[in-house]
């Protein structure tokens, strides 16, 4: 599809309306950067958004995906080429998943470890933890069993704690708490930094606070920490490898890492008219790029072994590995995400001990 000819005839249609960009973007609940986006032909409309377009715009499908109005003679050719069209772009896109939130355009790309930083710098330094809701602890995620029942921390007590993608700082307040003596948090975003640092001033809460990518070496001591955790936070690092021998080089001896993410399964598979459907493939790892509101992000699915394997090739002996669903909250949601996570793991979290023999 013509995405710059389709941005045109956005705006035409918009203005024929008498509408205004933020006026169009208030009806679609969306931002009006977004709009311009369209209109500027560096972007095509979610499929979530196209039939609320089609209404708003008083056009059908068929000519919002021509990028023109159709005459009836017309109109059947240009069907048959659109479907064709669609088809094909269906065989690039996958579904995936953040959390609880289908991402109906993910576009496969390849790596940009600068861009990556940049991209998902910018979404977490403004919409982030709005646009995706922001889990600390005692929370794992939704729908599972949270750290008061499963105590994979352990007693914190006059523990040394840092935290990998501290993100507003409530996880560190619960940590501080539980009688942490001496708290540390990571975080690639200075803004989230930023939030963090009035978060726990204003909680009584002391804290040394970094900013840098957790897969570059930073100011962080070695060898110093009881316990290294992060919650929906290793999931964004660009390497894997990396990120795993910089924790373990961290941890004091027999240390503990603990983290949890997004089970690989549960992005595998989306919930269409009330069916469980798988929509990507569970051994695809490519990178991804999706838009989230008026923003970015760049992600890789992983699977469960990647994150086991990774973390046995860089030192750590694997204590727990929990995949389990709290199904009474799951059943009380009444919501398709509710309903999945009956039928699958929808996060997973990991315990593990650095091997001090390595």
């Amino acid at each position: 599809m013509d995405q710059v000819k389709i941005g045109r005839f956005i705006a035409e249609m918009r203005k024929q309306q008498n509408l205004t960009q933020r006026e169009f973007a208030d009806a679609l609940g969306i931002s009006d950067k977004t709009i311009s986006k369209w209109e500027c032909g560096n972007g095509l409309p979610d499929l979530s958004f196209m039939q609320s377009i089609c209404k708003i715009l008083k056009i059908d499908l068929n000519e919002l995906f021509s990028g023109e109005k159709l005459t009836d003679a017309e109109y059947k050719k240009k069907a048959e080429e659109n479907m064709l069209t669609l088809v094909k772009e269906a065989e690039k896109i996958k579904k995936n998943i953040v959390g609880g939130r289908i991402l109906g355009c993910a576009d496969n790309i390849e790596l940009n470890i600068s861009e990556a930083h940049k991209t998902n710098t910018e979404f977490w330094s403004t919409i982030g933890s709005e646009f995706l809701g922001a889990t600390a602890l005692p929370s794992w995620g939704g729908f599972f069993p949270s750290e008061d029942k499963l105590h994979l921390l352990g007693n914190l007590s006059d523990k040394r704690i840092l935290e990998i993608g501290c993100g507003n700082g409530h996880s560190l307040k619960y940590a501080a708490e539980q009688g942490a003596s001496d708290l540390w948090g990571l975080d690639i975003s200075a803004a989230q930094i930023e939030r963090t640092k009035k978060y726990l001033e204003a909680q009584g809460v002391s804290a040394t606070l970094i900013c840098s990518p957790m897969e570059e070496a930073c100011e962080l001591p070695t060898d110093y920490f009881d316990l290294i955790y992060s919650v929906y936070g290793i999931g964004w690092t660009t390497n894997l490898d990396k990120t795993f021998k910089h924790i373990h080089s961290y941890l004091k001896k027999d240390g503990i890492f603990v983290f949890g993410w997004s089970h690989p399964i549960h992005k595998c598979v989306s919930v269409e008219n009330g069916k469980l459907v798988f929509s990507n493939s569970y051994f695809n790892e490519t990178w991804y790029r999706a838009h989230m509101s008026d923003k970015e992000i760049m992600l890789s699915n992983r699977m469960l072994s990647t994150y086991i394997n990774t973390l046995a090739d860089n030192g750590f002996v694997i204590e727990k590995l929990i995949e389990e669903t709290d199904r009474e909250k799951a059943a009380a949601a009444n919501n398709d995400f509710g309903r999945k996570a009956l039928m699958l793991p929808t996060v997973f979290v990991i315990r593990a001990r650095k091997n001090s023999n390595i």
